[in-house]
């Protein structure tokens, strides 16, 4: 494969091939090579989808992205999400979703929105520079035996030229029609959504356009529709299409013009794009065969209703990253369970809430829709017509996080540790710049034993005390979070995910020894 230089990596080593580098899969590469994994991406396009796709992303995948040190470079291609209205035919307002305001308990603002081509591009610059990290375009995987010790079959899809490679794990990144959940024959279990939308990007032009400042939900019954606002002049308009409807009739321009035209006409806006697709409510039923995994798309569809598909799957890759590299560098493999054990019910339970989302959205019964729209109204006239997106999702509930004596989780467990600002020298930074990639206890107002300092050790764990001779936070989110848990330290993992809290000095080692149980390392 003289133009891929795939032909080359047949005798050498490789810990991780990533199949698939749209925005999940590239950022699992830049995760392992953060952490010193030696992999390989490959995807079968020669160079990015110079489209957008995905819009929404929230404060956890942010997060991901400033701790692969990309987060500054993405200033200009993101913006805050705007709060999101339900409105009826008649314009009455139906929901309200919104997020938190400042302080921002992740360091970032809750939801945002973004250019998908420049993120991506953003990323594939990050990951290029990383020496661990090679990355091949113009490359597809045709061939995947032995899962336990996978072995690839490549093709350079210019030359046609094929090779060989062997790797010690394989993620599948390669979405909705993944080539690696078709070779290892991973059915679907389907939540029963099956949808037809068309979706318009529009780059508005110079002229003042009377539009929405909040991104809203058409909930019309005569044909639901959607408006987000985007970065910059970007903005995206769907259209549900109706019984008899087919995808070559409404996507042609003069049919899109009449769609838009109750908000622009053609001189006012350039149509990037326009598309339609099926929104399907899907989760594979394994995530794992062997040393092969799935991530994002390939093993999980999302409606777009809360803007979940992407983040779910940067998700994926931040879950499964640390967990890869613990395992290449000495960990016991059952921690990798964890990874199907974590994600895949709380991705069902995501789906099932955008579906039922979706389904209050899409109705066209006028009958039913009136009906939906009189309760609806009701709850808005109770003062309970708003709600805030973040609280929608549910925690990690199964997997490598502590729990109490009866079993369950305890306080905070599975949940995204709050990023406070702390104080360095003479300037405020996000907590996540100083603490590192590894597990990591933040305490406040609690005093740690030699003895547990040790057992900390044996697990890498980095202490970070937040005191009058230690750090200090600007804004107080760590330690409300720890007052509303009844807590004064935490545990948490290298994605951030809160292990356990604990209160004192002895529940701490309680705590050291459900990790130790956890992690296998008797």
């Amino acid at each position: 494969m003289s133009n891929s230089g795939v032909t080359e990596l047949s005798d050498t080593a490789v810990d991780v091939v990533v199949i698939g580098l749209g925005p999940v899969g590239i950022t699992l590469c830049n995760i392992l090579g953060s952490l010193g994994i030696r992999m390989l991406g490959i995807d079968a396009r020669e160079s990015i989808y110079a489209l957008p796709r995905a819009i929404g992303m929230d404060h956890e995948v942010m997060r991901v992205f400033q701790n692969i040190g990309v987060a500054d470079d993405l200033a200009g291609v993101v913006a805050e999400y705007r709060d999101s209205v339900y409105r009826a035919a008649d314009g009455a307002l139906l929901r309200h979703f919104t997020s938190p305001p400042p302080p921002y308990r992740l360091g970032w603002p809750a939801y945002l929105t973004f250019i998908q081509p420049e993120l991506e591009k953003t990323l594939r610059a990050k990951a290029n520079a990383c020496e661990c990290i090679m990355l091949r375009t113009g490359v597809e995987a045709i061939g995947l035996t032995r899962p336990v010790a996978p072995r690839l079959t490549l093709r350079d899809t210019s030359t046609g030229e094929i090779a060989a490679l062997d790797a010690r794990f394989v993620v599948g990144c390669d979405g909705g029609a993944s080539f690696v959940r078709r070779s290892l024959e991973i059915k679907f279990e389907d939540l029963i959504f099956d949808q037809p939308w068309l979706v318009v990007d529009v780059i508005l032009g110079d002229a003042a356009i009377d539009l929405p400042e909040t991104n809203v939900q058409y909930c019309h019954p005569a044909r639901p529709h959607t408006f987000v606002v985007c970065p910059g002049r970007l903005r995206r308009w769907e259209f549900m299409l109706l019984p008899g409807e087919t995808a070559d009739e409404v996507n042609r321009p003069e049919r899109v013009w009449t769609l838009l035209s109750p908000w622009i006409k053609p001189s006012e806006a350039e149509i990037w794009r326009s598309a339609t697709y099926r929104f399907h409510a899907l989760v594979a039923e394994k995530w794992r065969v062997g040393n092969v995994f799935l991530a994002g798309d390939a093993c999980h569809m999302t409606p777009p209703f809360l803007a979940q598909g992407m983040v779910q799957g940067i998700k994926d890759a931040a879950n499964l990253g640390w967990k890869l590299a613990y395992v290449l560098k000495g960990a016991p493999d059952a921690l990798l369970d964890s990874y199907e054990q974590e994600r895949r019910p709380l991705v069902h339970k995501v789906i099932s809430i955008t579906k039922e989302l979706g389904e209050v959205i899409c109705e066209i019964d006028e009958e039913k829709a009136k009906t939906r729209d009189e309760k609806l109204k009701s709850l808005v006239l109770q003062g309970k017509g708003t709600q805030v997106r973040q609280e929608l999702f549910p925690p990690i509930c199964e997997g490598l996080i502590a729990r109490n004596a009866a079993g369950e989780p305890m306080p905070g467990a599975g949940e995204c540790c709050p990023q406070p600002h702390v104080r360095v020298d003479d300037r405020w930074v996000r907590l996540d710049d100083l603490a590192g990639s590894g597990f990591a206890l933040l305490t406040c107002g609690f005093t740690i034993s030699q003895s547990n300092r040790e057992r900390g050790n044996q697990f890498g764990i980095i202490v970070h005390e937040f005191s009058a001779e230690g750090l200090t936070e600007e804004d107080g989110v760590l330690g409300d979070w720890l007052s509303s848990v009844n807590a004064r330290a935490v545990l948490i993992r290298p994605d951030h995910v809160v292990f356990g809290v604990a209160f004192d000095d002895e529940g701490l080692g309680e705590l050291f020894e459900q990790l130790e149980q956890g992690l296998r390392l008797l």
